[in-house]
C-alpha cells in the first residue's frame, strides 16, 4: 500500500512539474482588457517552432473593452476560441493544442499589451521593459521572453517571440 502511495505522490510531483514547465513559471496574467484602449480586429498568422516541430496557424484576435477573444483556425477549420475578461480564461478546443491556453494567452498579452499594463499585471520578481524594437521580460534579472517587433506599432506587422527556458519561438505576423 505504500508503495501504491509513493507511485502516486511521485506522479503529481511530476505532473505539477510539467504544468511549471509548460506555463514558463509564469501564471495567467490579469491583465484588464481596456488597457488596449478600444476595440481592435486582428488578423494573425501564427509560426511556432520549437525542437523538432514546426507549426503555423491563423488567428483572429478580437479586443474590446470586457474581452480578449482569440480564434484559430487551420485550412479555414476552427481549431480553438479562447476567451479571457481579465481574470479568467475560457478554451473550446476542437483538437489539442500545442501549447496550453494560458501560455498562449500569456504570450499574446506579453507581446501586445502597452508596456505599463504588462508591468502592473506581472507578478513579484518579474519586469518588463523596451526599446523602440524590443521587449524584454524578465525574472529576477535574468532575461525569459524577449520579442522583437519589425515597426514601432505593438500591434501591427512581424513579432518575433523567444521564450528562452522554454525553446520555443513564436513568429506573428499581424495584417495591415
Amino acid at each position: 500500500m505504500r508503495a501504491v502511495r509513493l507511485i502516486v505522490a511521485a506522479a503529481v510531483l511530476a505532473l505539477a512539474g510539467c504544468a511549471t514547465l509548460l506555463s514558463g513559471g509564469l501564471s495567467l496574467l490579469q491583465l484588464p482588457p481596456a488597457a488596449f484602449g478600444g476595440e481592435r480586429v486582428l488578423e494573425q498568422r501564427l509560426t511556432m517552432r520549437w525542437p523538432g516541430e514546426t507549426r503555423t496557424l491563423d488567428v483572429v484576435a478580437s479586443i474590446d473593452a470586457q474581452r480578449i477573444s482569440l480564434v484559430g483556425l487551420g485550412l479555414g477549420v476552427r481549431l480553438f476560441s479562447l476567451d479571457y475578461d481579465g481574470h479568467a480564461v475560457t478554451t473550446v478546443e476542437n483538437v489539442p493544442m500545442a501549447l496550453p491556453s494560458e501560455r498562449m494567452l500569456n504570450d499574446f498579452l506579453i507581446v501586445h499589451a502597452p508596456l505599463p499594463a504588462l508591468q502592473a499585471a506581472l507578478p513579484s520578481g518579474w519586469q518588463a521593459s523596451e526599446t523602440a524594437r524590443q521587449r524584454v521580460v524578465a525574472r529576477d534579472g535574468q532575461n525569459v521572453i524577449v520579442i522583437d517587433y519589425s515597426n514601432d506599432d505593438r500591434l501591427a506587422g512581424r513579432a518575433q517571440l523567444s521564450n528562452l527556458p522554454l525553446h520555443y519561438q513564436l513568429t506573428i505576423d499581424t495584417a495591415p
